[in-house]
């Protein structure tokens, strides 16, 4: 992955994540700031209804005792019940009506919401709802004759609401008459909840405390001050939601523009730290595609830093290379002066023997003489002009040139050659470079290649190679009497490389020249030098490339070689000369 996407990822990924961590802990932290806030409005909501209760119980615990002990509207409805000996029902009509019209005034009066003037036998004499008159309830009638004193609650009846209830009672001459008052605890429940912003109901008895959902907060507030009385205080969540939303959307923003920052800070730290690296690989690949030379670092001090370590590298292999070189070159020139010297011994013994003779038969005049001249010269002459033969090519493999570089088309050489050694049948060349038969089996030779770049070579020097290749291939193939051939492949490889395989159906190299088979002067044949492959060879590896041999499944030789496609590594140029650096492939 290059370096800019993995930057990319990489802020990417940590804006993501730092943005995500930020938004779930601020969320989580307003969550409990807004779900703190319910709390403290339904505590300041209990507080309040606390109080007003008990500012209500104690302003009810005084309000009626002093109606029953001194007022006058109660004095004269007692007098009147006291004359009807007790019975409700045998009071004078017309003074029960007047009284019973009195109560809602002293309600009114008393900011009660409920007050009932009540006989002894619990029948009701007077009331703010009309309706109740002459009703008897006996409820009413055991409250009355209770000690008054602190507020009771009186529980809510069917679709009704709680209320806080008083009473007081005069009794008399054996008849008894109260008063009994009740204020709705539903208007200060809604008082003070609409203050806190709390929805305060109370609660009934036999249903089940509700509990908190995701739709609102619930809580069951408890006042010691009235027994049995408990209030259901709830808070809708809307607001918590809302707010979660609106903050949702806040860190969704505030995330995509994070994101969208450090990409853009990943984009410019991508750039200007992959220019410079970009620029030391062009730079890299350069040097190691042609001569030697030293590569400036740009963009920081680790690039320089790399930079340096890597001319200090390429300063030690090419004074590593010019070391091997020489000592290759002087282990070389010892095998070939070994060499050299072995194959001059040969032809030296008949030419001293020949020479030994001729002197022996001259100083005894010996008539033999003439007869025996003519065959010591000739052969003297045979040995020397084998012994110039071998200097000859020890000359030619010692002055190889270096390869002068230029891009060529390899399969337009591979072409020429092939051309060069076919043998068709018609006496005219065929496509393909195959060749055909006359009257004994003439080996063929074959192209086949496919598409490739232009190669950074030495013209001259692959056409030595290939006709050296073909032509032993050739010499090999002529000796198989049915199809004898000899073929050409030509292929690209990975890593810019390109390969070439001649390819003949030949008996194979010997087992025992296999070790030897590159080696100067080691041959097979009669009259080969044994400087053929190990020039091919040189050639090769001078071109950076490499050359093996392999014996054919079916029989036969197989020589494979890999050239890269931009030239030799670290060339040293020869002096006097220029050596062509191409920069890519170009096309044919």
């Amino acid at each position: 992955m290059p370096l800019a996407a993995r930057l990319l990822l990489a802020f990417g990924l940590v804006a993501i994540i730092a943005t995500a961590f930020v938004g779930v802990t601020l969320r989580e932290a307003s969550r409990e700031i807004i779900e703190s806030g319910f709390a403290d409005r339904i505590d300041a909501a209990h507080a309040g209804v606390r109080q007003q209760l008990a500012w209500e119980a104690d302003a009810l615990r005084d309000l009626l005792p002093p109606l029953c002990r001194h007022d006058t509207f109660v004095d004269k409805a007692h007098v009147e019940l006291e004359r009807a000996k007790g019975d409700p029902d045998a009071m004078d009509p017309g003074s029960r009506i007047a009284i019973g019209r009195q109560v809602p005034s002293q309600a009114k009066a008393l900011r009660l919401d409920e007050l009932s003037l009540v006989a002894g036998n619990g029948a009701v004499l007077g009331a703010e709802d009309a309706a109740r008159i002459g009703a008897r309830d006996r409820r009413l009638a055991e409250l009355i004759k209770a000690p008054g004193g602190a507020p009771r609650l009186r529980p809510a009846k069917a679709g009704g609401e709680p209320s806080l209830e008083v009473h007081c009672a005069l009794t008399g001459h054996g008849v008894t008459l109260g008063l009994v008052g009740a204020r709705r605890i539903g208007p200060v429940l809604a008082r003070i909840g609409e203050a806190y912003d709390v929805r305060l109901t109370a609660a009934r008895e036999g249903q089940p405390a509700p509990r908190s959902g995701e739709a609102e907060v619930v809580r069951v507030l408890h006042f010691p001050e009235i027994p049995g009385l408990d209030v259901v205080a709830s808070v809708s969540r809307a607001p918590l939601r809302q707010a979660l939303g609106r903050l949702d959307r806040s860190i969704a923003l505030t995330g995509a523009t994070v994101l969208a920052i450090a990409l853009a800070i990943a984009v410019v730290l991508a750039r200007s730290l992959s220019r410079p690296l970009v620029a030391l690989a062009r730079e890299t690949r350069e040097v190691m595609s042609g001569a030697p030379r030293r590569v400036e670092g740009r963009g920081g001090r680790e690039i320089a830093d790399l930079a340096a370590a890597f001319n200090a590298t390429i300063d030690e292999l090419a004074a590593m290379r010019k070391r091997l070189a020489a000592t290759e070159r002087i282990a070389a020139r010892r095998e070939v002066a070994r060499q050299i010297a072995h194959e001059i011994k040969n032809p030296l013994a008949p030419i001293r023997a020949a020479v030994e003779t001729l002197r022996r038969l001259r100083q005894r005049d010996d008539p033999a003489f003439d007869d025996y001249f003519e065959e010591a010269t000739s052969t003297v002459l045979d040995e020397v002009h084998r012994i110039a033969n071998i200097v000859t090519e020890f000359t030619r493999f010692a002055r190889l040139p270096p390869p002068n570089l230029e891009p060529v088309d390899l399969v337009a050489i591979a072409r020429g050659v092939v051309t060069l050694h076919a043998a068709p049948a018609s006496g005219e060349p065929t496509a393909g470079g195959t060749g055909g038969t006359g009257g004994a089996a003439t080996p063929r030779v074959e192209l086949v290649a496919d598409p490739i770049p232009r190669v950074s070579a030495d013209r001259d020097q692959i056409i030595q190679v290939l006709t050296n290749l073909v032509q032993n291939g050739l010499d090999a193939a002529a000796t198989v009497r049915r199809d004898p051939r000899v073929s050409v492949t030509i292929g690209p490889l990975p890593s810019d490389r390109v390969r070439i395989v001649v390819r003949d159906n030949g008996p194979g190299v010997a087992e025992e020249m296999v070790p030897r088979l590159f080696e100067p002067y080691a041959t097979s044949k009669e009259k080969g030098t044994g400087l053929g492959l190990a020039i091919a060879q040189r050639i090769v590896f001078e071109h950076g490339g490499e050359i093996s041999y392999r014996k054919a499944q079916k029989g036969g030789a197989v020589f494979e070689i890999w050239l890269p496609i931009a030239g030799p590594p670290l060339l040293e140029k020869p002096p006097g000369e220029t050596t062509v650096r191409p920069r890519g492939p170009e096309a044919p």
